[in-house]
C-alpha cells in the first residue's frame, strides 16, 4: 500500500471511533468556531505533521486492531427486570489502539450543521433558558444532569429547588436568570419578583426589605404565608412561630431568583401557594471579580420637602482552584422611602467556601446583614369624628410625603436589625444514581424598631417622668417612645436522600427521594416604654416592660416523593410529607385590650399632665403548649408532547461537553394536587391556633413550539380551613391584631408570554414583548369578624385581585437593551368586612385602590471593555397613590431614577 493511502486511510478510520462531542460540540454560549477542538489523534506540539510528500526510506509494517464500535452505553450497573430507561448520559464509544511510527495529519472534522444567528442559545426568559455549566464533581453529574431534566425539585440544595429546563416539570414554575437581572438592573428583589407571573407585589418601602410578596392570592403583609428561602433554607424570621419576613438577600450578589407554585411537597410549611427560593453566588463557577455603583434620586413631594437621594454600591469576587472555590461579596445601600421621614440602609456581608473531590462535595456560606432604617409602621389616620373620606383626602392633596406635616417627631422613629445566617451543605455521590446530601444551617436575628406614641414629641417634653404600672393599669406620660423588641433562634439539620433510575412496575423506572429535617426556633417579644423626652435608638433595652412573650418550637419533617417515568412523556409524582411540631408560649407580662387618653392624668400622675392609661394589665406568668401532626399527600404530572430532536448539552469544566439523551418536548401539560400547612403569627393569636391546612389544586400548560413564542399558563383552586387573617388594627400595645376566617377560596389563573422577533428576522436587533398576568380570587367562604357577623363572600384582606407587568422591549448583540414595562396593581381591601374607599374615618380600613406604574430601563456594554452602565426609572409618572393602610394610610414610592456602571472582569 502506497505510503499516501494508507496514512489518510489512517486519518479517516480514527476520526469515525471519536466521540461526537469530540468533534461537533462546543462549549454553550460560545459562537460556534471554524474549527472544533483537536481528537485524540491530534500531533503533539513538538511534532511534524506529514506534508504529503513521502519520506525516505521504506514504512514498516504497522499492525492496526479496529475493534467494532459499540453503541453508547449508560453507566455500568447490575441488570435489572425489567430494566428501567437508562440516565441520560451520553458515554464515549471506545477509542481504537493505533501503533503508527510517525504522527498522523490532523484533519478538521466538519462543522456542525446548524448555527444559531446568535451567540446565546436560548433568548432569555423565565420558562427556557441556557444550558448551565458543571463545576462539581465528576461523581455528581449524574445527580446535576436530573436537576436540569426532571419532573421533580433537585435534591441538592445549591442546585436550586425547580429543574434548569422547565419543560420536563410537573408543576408551576418560573427561574429569573442573572442575565436577566442585568438586563432589567432592579434596585430591590421586589422588581425582580414583579415580573414572576402568580406573584403580586406590594411594595411597603423603597429597598424592597419589609416583604410584601403575595403568590397566588395569599396576604402579601411581611410575606407571611409565604415559605421565603435562601440556598434552600427558610430566611422567614420563624417559620414556625412567625413567619414574617424583613430581609431579602440584595440582587447583585445572586445567580438566580427561583419560584415555585402549586404542588410542594419537598419544602414546607407555608406551601399552600408557592416558594420562593434566592440562589446565591456558589464557590464554583466561572472566576470573576465584579463592581457597581449606582445613584439616583427619590421624589418625596409635599409642603416644605426636598427629594431624597438613593445609592448603592457592591463588590465581588469569586475564584476556584480544581478542589477549592470562594466567593467574597459585599453591598452598601441608603435610600429614600415613601416618607420624608424614612431612610432606609443596609451593608451586607456574603461569603462561601466550598471543597470538591471525585465523588463528593463541601459547601459553606455565612451571611452577616445590618439594616438601619429610620422607618416605622405608624402612618397617617384621622379622628373618629372626621368625615368619609377626609384622612384620604388630606393625604392626596394635601400631607403627600410629607410624614412631619402631621407628626413632627417621627424621624425619631428606628428599625434596627442585626441577621447572621450560616449553612454548611455535605453531599455525597455513591454512584450516579445514588445521592446523599446533608446539611445544618442556622439564624440569629435581632430586630429592635422604636416609635414615639401617639405621634407626641419626645423633644418637646418639659419634664421626665417615668411611665409607671400601678395594679392592673399602666400610666404613660406624653412624650414618651416605645421599643418593640424582638429576637429571632433558629437552627436545623436535615437529610435528603436520591436513589435514581431505580425499577418500578411493569418496566418503567422511577427516582426515589426522601429527606427528614429537625428544626429549633425560639422568639422573644417584648414591648418597652422609655422615659419621658428619652429618646430610645440603636438596640436599647432600658424601659418599663409591659408587654412580654418568649415562644419555642421544635419541629420534625419528612417527606418521601418519586418520578415514575410511565413512557417518554408521561411522569407521574406522587409523594406525601409529614409535619410534627411542639410549640410553648411563655408570657410573663400582658396589657389588656383597651387604653383611654386623658386631659389629666387620674390621681394627680405626672403632676397632673395629659397621659394615657392602658387597663387590665396583668403581671401573671402562665406557659401554654400544644403538638400537632399533619400528613400532607399529593401527586403531580407531566406529559410532553411535540417532541424536540435536538439534544441539551451540558457544559463541564472537568469532563468536557455532555450530551442528555433524554428527549425534550415543546409542550408540557402539567398538574396536580396536594395538600399543604401554613403556619400562623402566634405573637398574638389565639392559643392553640387553628390548623390552616389547604386543598391546593392546579392545571397548566407551559409550550415553546411556536417559533419566538413562549408561553407558560395555570389555572388553580384552593380550599384552605382555618384561614389566619390579620386587621387593620393594633391593640393597645401597637401590636398587631390576628383573627381566623373559617374556610377561604382561591380562584384564579396565572400567565406568562413571551414574543422574540429575533427568530424570524435574524437580526442582530430583537424587539420583544413579555408580560404576566396573576388573577387571584381569594374570597371568605365561612367566617364572621369580630362582632359575630357573618363575612361570608367578602374578599380576604391584603391580596390584589389582579397583578399584571407588560413589556415592551429591545435587545441588541451588539451590547445594549431598553425597555419600558406598566405594572398594574389591583386593589384590595384592608379588612375582612372589606370597607369601601373613605368608609372609616382613622383611615385603617378600607379599599387600596387599583394603580398603574410605569417603569423603565436601558444598559450599554462599552466595546472592548467589560463594563456596562445603565439607567433606570420606577413610577416615571411620579404617580401618587395609597400603597397600604397599616396603621393609617400610607403613599407608595413616588418616582426613582437611578444611573449606574458596573465592571466585570
Amino acid at each position: 500500500m502506497p505510503s499516501r493511502v494508507f496514512w489518510g486511510a489512517l486519518a479517516v478510520g480514527s476520526a469515525a471511533f471519536l466521540p461526537y462531542e469530540a468533534v461537533g460540540q462546543t462549549a454553550e454560549n460560545e459562537p460556534v468556531s471554524e474549527q472544533a477542538a483537536p481528537s485524540a489523534t491530534t500531533p503533539s506540539a513538538g511534532g511534524e505533521p506529514p506534508t504529503g510528500q513521502e519520506t525516505e526510506g521504506d514504512v514498516p509494517a504497522v499492525e492496526v486492531i479496529q475493534p467494532q464500535a459499540e453503541p453508547e452505553q449508560p453507566p455500568v450497573q447490575a441488570e435489572r427486570e425489567p430494566a428501567p430507561r437508562p440516565r441520560p448520559v451520553s458515554r464515549p464509544a471506545p477509542q481504537p489502539v493505533v501503533t503508527a511510527p510517525e504522527p498522523v495529519a490532523y484533519e478538521p472534522p466538519p462543522e456542525p450543521a446548524f448555527q444559531p444567528i446568535e451567540p446565546e442559545a436560548v433568548l432569555p426568559n423565565l420558562v427556557t433558558q441556557p444550558a448551565p455549566e458543571y463545576y462539581g464533581p465528576p461523581g455528581g453529574l449524574g445527580s446535576f444532569e436530573r436537576s436540569v431534566n426532571s419532573a421533580q425539585s433537585p435534591i441538592v440544595p445549591t442546585q436550586g429547588i425547580i429543574p434548569g429546563n422547565l419543560q420536563d416539570f410537573s408543576s408551576a414554575a418560573s427561574r429569573v436568570t442573572r442575565e436577566k437581572i442585568n438586563e432589567q438592573d432592579p434596585l430591590t428583589t421586589n422588581e425582580i419578583l414583579s415580573t414572576v407571573p402568580g406573584v403580586a407585589i406590594i411594595n411597603d418601602d423603597g429597598m424592597g426589605r419589609h416583604g410584601g410578596i403575595s403568590i397566588r392570592g395569599t396576604p402579601a403583609r411581611r410575606s407571611r404565608k409565604v415559605l421565603v428561602m435562601e440556598d434552600g433554607r427558610s430566611i422567614n424570621q420563624s417559620l414556625w412561630l412567625d413567619p414574617s419576613t424583613h430581609y431579602t438577600p440584595p440582587t447583585e450578589r445572586l445567580e438566580s431568583v427561583e419560584v415555585l407554585r402549586g404542588t410542594v411537597l419537598t419544602y414546607g410549611p407555608n406551601n399552600n401557594s408557592g416558594v420562593v427560593n434566592f440562589r446565591n453566588l456558589q464557590p464554583f463557577g466561572a472566576n470573576e471579580s465584579q463592581v457597581s455603583f449606582q445613584t439616583g434620586g427619590v421624589s418625596v413631594e409635599g409642603p416644605g420637602v426636598d427629594n431624597g437621594d438613593a445609592s448603592k454600591w457592591h463588590a465581588h469576587t469569586r475564584h476556584s482552584t480544581d478542589d477549592w472555590g470562594i466567593v467574597l461579596s459585599y453591598t452598601g445601600a441608603s435610600g429614600q422611602g415613601a416618607w420624608n421621614t424614612e431612610r432606609l440602609s443596609y451593608n451586607d456581608f456574603y461569603g462561601a467556601i466550598g471543597w470538591k473531590g471525585e465523588n463528593s462535595d463541601f459547601t459553606f456560606s455565612t451571611v452577616y446583614f445590618a439594616q438601619r432604617d429610620q422607618y416605622d409602621e405608624s402612618n397617617l389616620e384621622g379622628e373618629d369624628e372626621d368625615p368619609p373620606g377626609q384622612v384620604e383626602s388630606l393625604l392626596l392633596n394635601n400631607y403627600k410625603h410629607c410624614k412631619t406635616c402631621f407628626n413632627p417627631a417621627s424621624g425619631l422613629n428606628e428599625y434596627n436589625a442585626d441577621l447572621w445566617l450560616f449553612q454548611g451543605i455535605y453531599n455525597y455521590y455513591l454512584d450516579q444514581d445514588t445521592t446523599i446530601s446533608a446539611r445544618a444551617y442556622g439564624q440569629l436575628l435581632k430586630r429592635y424598631r422604636y416609635f414615639n406614641v401617639e405621634g407626641e414629641n419626645p423633644l418637646a417634653a418639659e419634664t421626665s417622668f417615668n411611665p409607671f404600672i400601678d395594679g392592673d393599669e399602666v400610666f404613660i406620660p406624653e412624650g414618651v417612645m416605645e421599643g418593640r423588641l424582638r429576637e429571632y433562634d433558629n437552627f436545623g439539620t436535615e437529610l435528603r436522600t436520591e436513589l435514581a433510575n431505580r425499577p418500578f412496575l411493569f418496566g418503567m423506572a422511577q427516582n426515589l427521594q426522601m429527606g427528614v429535617r429537625y428544626e429549633y426556633n425560639s422568639f422573644t417579644d417584648q414591648n418597652i416604654l422609655g422615659q419621658q423626652g428619652r429618646i430610645l435608638d440603636g438596640f436599647d433595652t432600658n424601659g418599663l416592660t409591659f408587654f412580654h412573650r418568649k415562644h419555642e418550637a421544635n419541629a420534625v419533617s419528612a417527606f418521601v416523593q418519586t418520578d415514575i417515568s410511565v413512557n417518554d412523556n408521561l411522569n407521574i409524582v406522587p409523594g406525601a410529607r409529614l409535619d410534627h411540631y411542639r410549640i410553648t408560649r411563655k408570657t410573663l407580662a400582658l396589657p389588656g385590650e383597651d387604653d383611654e387618653e386623658f386631659d389629666e392624668c387620674p390621681g394627680g400622675a405626672f403632676g397632673g399632665e395629659e397621659c394615657v392609661v392602658i387597663e387590665d394589665f396583668s403581671g401573671n406568668q402562665y406557659t401554654e403548649s400544644f403538638d400537632k401532626t399533619h400528613v400532607l399527600p399529593g401527586i403531580a404530572f407531566a406529559y410532553g408532547f411535540g417532541r424536540q430532536d435536538a439534544p441539551m448539552t451540558l457544559g463541564s469544566k472537568s469532563l468536557g461537553p455532555v450530551t442528555m439523551e433524554k428527549p425534550t418536548f415543546a409542550n408540557t401539560l402539567y398538574g396536580g394536587y396536594h395538600r399543604g400547612l401554613t403556619m400562623g403569627v402566634l405573637r398574638e393569636a389565639a392559643f392553640p391556633p387553628g390548623d390552616e391546612i389547604g386543598n391546593n389544586f392546579q392545571l397548566g400548560v407551559r409550550s415553546t413550539a411556536v417559533k419566538g413564542i413562549t408561553f407558560d399558563v395555570a389555572g388553580f383552586h384552593q380550599n384552605i380551613q382555618d384561614y389566619q387573617i390579620k386587621g387593620s388594627t393594633t391593640d393597645v400595645a401597637g401590636n398587631n391584631v390576628y383573627s381566623l376566617i373559617n374556610e377561604v377560596h382561591v380562584n384564579g389563573f396565572e400567565a406568562y408570554g413571551r414574543l422574540d422577533t429575533r427568530p424570524y428576522t435574524g437580526w442582530t436587533l430583537n424587539p420583544y414583548l413579555e408580560g404576566s398576568f396573576t388573577l387571584a380570587d381569594n374570597k371568605i367562604q365561612d367566617g364572621y369578624n369580630e362582632d359575630g357577623e357573618s363575612v361570608a363572600g367578602n374578599y380576604v384582606p391584603e391580596v390584589p385581585r389582579e397583578f399584571a407587568y407588560l413589556t415592551v422591549g429591545i435587545e441588541s448583540l451588539k451590547g445594549w437593551n431598553a425597555s419600558v414595562s406598566w405594572t398594574y396593581r389591583g386593589s384590595f381591601y384592608t379588612d375582612e368586612n372589606n370597607t369601601p374607599f373613605g368608609g372609616d374615618p382613622e383611615g385603617e380600613n378600607g379599599e387600596v385602590p387599583s394603580v398603574w406604574l410605569l417603569s423603565a430601563r436601558a444598559n450599554y456594554t462599552i466595546p472592548k471593555t467589560n463594563m456596562a452602565v445603565f439607567v433606570s426609572g420606577q413610577n416615571l409618572t411620579d404617580e401618587l397613590y395609597i400603597t397600604d393602610r397599616e396603621d393609617g394610610v400610607k403613599p407608595g414610592i413616588g418616582r426613582t431614577l437611578m444611573a449606574g456602571a458596573r465592571l466585570k472582569w
